[in-house]
């Protein structure tokens, strides 16, 4: 079974690090990747085919904070539904709840690629198992 991703991360280097721990987790997932939340979103409302089921979303992105960002994504969705992951570098314990918004995990960006692999396999796996 094939899933499409959507990453949002302004940093390149963490799309080509996400992206090689993906291919370990799920060598046939479509990932699509975007560089701030406007554009991520402005995907969404162009019908970006296919719709994500999943978006990994890094906490701390320029120009739109993480709520208003959340918020845009869900309204881009409609009626859709994409499980959303935030990806960030601080503790989980430091982050409010976004469970509101879509978030059903939180992840503090591992060490290693395998551990971020592990960390996809999980939150997709939920995904493709259900």
């Amino acid at each position: 079974m094939t899933n499409n991703i959507l990453l949002i991360d302004d940093d390149p280097d963490d799309h080509e690090i996400f992206e090689f721990a993906l291919g370990i987790a799920y060598p046939t997932a479509i990932c699509e990747h975007s560089y701030n939340c406007q554009d991520a979103v402005d995907k969404i409302r162009q019908k970006l085919s296919p719709l994500p089921e999943n978006i990994f979303l890094d906490v701390n992105m320029p120009t739109m904070e993480l709520p208003k960002c959340l918020f845009a994504i869900n309204e881009a969705l409609g009626a859709n539904h994409a499980d959303i992951v935030i990806l960030t570098g601080f503790s989980t314990a430091d982050l409010p709840n976004f469970n509101a918004f879509g978030v059903v995990k939180v992840i503090s960006k591992p060490s290693t690629i395998e551990l971020l692999a592990e960390e996809i396999q999980e939150v997709v796996g939920h995904r493709v198992s259900a």
